[in-house]
């Protein structure tokens, strides 16, 4: 495999990167009509990494800005062909890292998905806060509701 590089978003790569989103119904979505408030609405580039594998676009994560002290991660998503590789894991670990240097002492994170969670929690040391009910088919489309998680990020170490 081509050496993977991690690097922060462009515009440049914001349509590479919603393709990937879009294979797991992760594409923000602008506001309409018959849906007022989308889960994800866009993606903000300056709070927002890919990962390049050649030049091809083979990840993204980004996160949130909640407060002065919580930060909440978004949009992490790997194109399936490259799946398998800790282009994951390198993303979050990324992600993780910016947010403890700009001085978040917390970062939320909400998914649907089983496998996803776990892996939060035994790569990362989150923990289950609690449950959300999601407000559309987004992600896992016969899931109604977000896990809740939560990382003090004094506990991720770079």
């Amino acid at each position: 495999m081509t050496e993977v590089l991690l690097r922060k978003m462009t515009a440049g790569d914001v349509d590479a990167a919603m393709r990937i989103l879009d294979v797991w119904n992760m594409a923000p979505v602008p506001a309409s009509a018959e849906n007022p408030d989308p889960e994800r609405s866009g993606i903000d580039i300056k709070n927002a990494f890919v990962a390049l594998c050649g030049d091809q676009i083979a990840g993204v994560a980004s996160y949130i800005d909640l407060s002065a002290d919580v930060a909440e991660t978004a949009s992490l998503a790997v194109d399936p062909q490259f799946k398998g590789k800790g282009i994951g894991y390198r993303l979050q670990a990324a992600r993780l890292s910016e947010m403890k240097k700009r001085g978040f002492s917390r970062v939320r994170t909400e998914t649907d998905r089983p496998e996803t969670i776990e892996w939060y929690i035994r790569k990362f040391g989150y923990r289950i806060v609690g449950k959300n009910p999601k407000k559309h088919a987004f992600s896992l489309p016969d899931v109604d509701c977000w896990t809740v998680l939560e990382l003090e990020l004094s506990c991720f170490n770079a």
